[in-house]
């Protein structure tokens, strides 16, 4: 278990990692990136490969506690067994005992977009699994994964999630869609950053103090912030996906601002000038 806790705007936020291991060749998941390309970047990143061409993937929730708030980032794989992830079953609910947090202490699940593992945990056995939370999703992520074409690709990536995550929560009546930048808590919002999927969230820490933004999928590797051109295969739209992260870079390494990512090491980092490049480095605390 990570024990990572980050004080952010008078939250402490904590990691939980759902799943990890070596599931994915970095051809698969970036296919237009030749592997020499990545050479570099195994000095700077060595915990993020497995041999020469492997990811080390790691699939981060994020538990936000403060302000008389329990908040969910994100909902992983689910109990599994998932098939994408080498058959493994995700942790978070153990994960989230560990910390003494039970499902019916959370009061918002925030599902930064519906892939996969993302949604996971949202619901079991025909029921949302957080029973006293609202989960907010965003209504262009929500309205895209409705649409056959979508729904088709995303069962041939992982048959019936939709059905099994999803729809308990549309039929029981507790999501909550949001359009523009909305705030859930005090200093606590969601911002649209859109490429990865139509409507992908992050949630942004900003009490004009600290500042510490989870920006989801944005970036699937740290590699990424200095090759803000290179997409995955995930990337839903990849000339928008591009555009927000050139967006989120620039600010964040003027601003200084901390950032989390769903699959980098959940750790807390800045991005900095290195040379012509841009680098992420993680924040000791």
């Amino acid at each position: 278990m990570y024990r990572t806790a980050i004080i952010a705007a008078g939250y402490t936020v904590e990691p939980l990692v759902d799943v990890e291991g070596t599931f994915f060749p970095l051809h698969v998941v970036f296919p237009a990136v030749a592997t020499p390309e990545w050479e570099p970047f195994r000095a700077w990143y060595p915990d993020t490969f497995s041999g020469s061409d492997m990811l080390y993937t790691r699939v981060t929730c994020y538990l936000i506690r403060g302000h008389r708030r329990t908040i969910l980032v994100d909902c992983g794989v689910g109990p599994g067994p998932a098939s994408l992830f080498g058959n493994a079953r995700g942790r978070l609910l153990k994960e989230l005992a560990d910390r003494g947090v039970t499902p019916d202490s959370i009061d918002i699940v925030v599902l930064t977009h519906l892939h996969p593992d993302h949604i996971g945990w949202a619901a079991h056995e025909n029921r949302p699994v957080f029973p006293r939370a609202r989960y907010v999703v965003s209504r262009a992520d929500l309205e895209t994964f409705h649409q056959d074409e979508v729904r088709t690709a995303m069962q041939s990536i992982v048959p019936g999630y939709l059905d099994e995550c999803l729809t308990p929560l549309e039929e029981a009546g507790v999501l909550d869609t949001v359009v523009d930048t909305t705030e859930l808590a005090p200093s606590l919002t969601v911002v649209p950053s859109p490429g990865h999927t139509p409507g992908m969230l992050r949630v942004e820490l900003d009490d004009g103090t600290t500042r510490l933004w989870l920006v989801a999928d944005v970036f699937t590797h740290p590699a990424q912030a200095a090759r803000t051109e290179w997409c995955s295969a995930f990337d839903m739209i990849p000339e928008l996906a591009i555009a927000t992260r050139k967006a989120i870079v620039e600010r964040a390494t003027v601003e200084g601002i901390q950032i989390l990512a769903s699959h980098f090491p959940p750790v807390p980092g800045r991005l900095h000038q290195d040379g012509a490049s841009i680098r992420w480095e993680p924040v000791s605390h």
